[in-house]
């Protein structure tokens, strides 16, 4: 008997959420602020101490804009919104150690601030700040180190370009 009326529970809230209008969030069709539109990302500033963050940065944003954009990365001249921004800090701290105290483990760190304006009317779409940590193990040979730091800060900027094509696709 619990067994039909649990059915009978059953069938009518399995039906209802069948027509609540949920759908999986790639059926919707989403309005972003980047849509259709050219967008163009000048090269970054830098305000930290390490250098070329900012072309590096850039590099990440052009490739995943033009990879989530269908390749709607143009030029200012051609260009619907412009995406500028600074990478304001760098930071390489150590994380772990061996057991006779040298360092196992850096953390490196980048903030960057980003605001993305129309070109025409100069109204700001969007503006915000997104950070991002990666760990690296250190190598003994001083040019393996640098690889590793390297590497580390590639990923570091790839991860921050992803945040911030994310953050501007959904307007937070």
């Amino acid at each position: 008997m619990s067994r039909k009326i649990f059915l009978f529970l059953l069938i009518p809230a399995v039906l209802s959420l069948a027509g609540c209008g949920y759908q999986l969030k790639s059926q919707l069709d989403y309005s972003t602020p980047v849509a259709g539109k050219k967008i163009s990302v000048p090269i970054f500033a830098n305000k930290s101490y390490r250098a070329n963050l900012g072309a590096f940065l850039t590099g990440s944003l052009v490739e995943e804009f033009a990879r989530r954009s269908g390749g709607n990365v143009v030029s200012e001249d051609a260009a619907d919104l412009i995406l500028s921004g600074a990478v304001m800090t760098y930071a390489n701290n150590p994380v772990s150690y061996t057991s006779d105290d040298k360092v196992r483990e850096y953390r490196a760190t980048i903030t960057a601030e980003a605001t993305l304006m129309e070109k025409n009317t100069r109204k700001v779409v969007w503006k915000g700040a997104v950070s991002w940590s990666q760990v690296y193990p250190v190598n003994k040979v001083n040019a393996l180190q640098q690889n590793s730091e390297s590497a580390a800060i590639r990923e570091l900027c790839d991860k921050l370009a992803q945040q911030i094509y994310e953050r501007v696709a959904t307007g937070f």
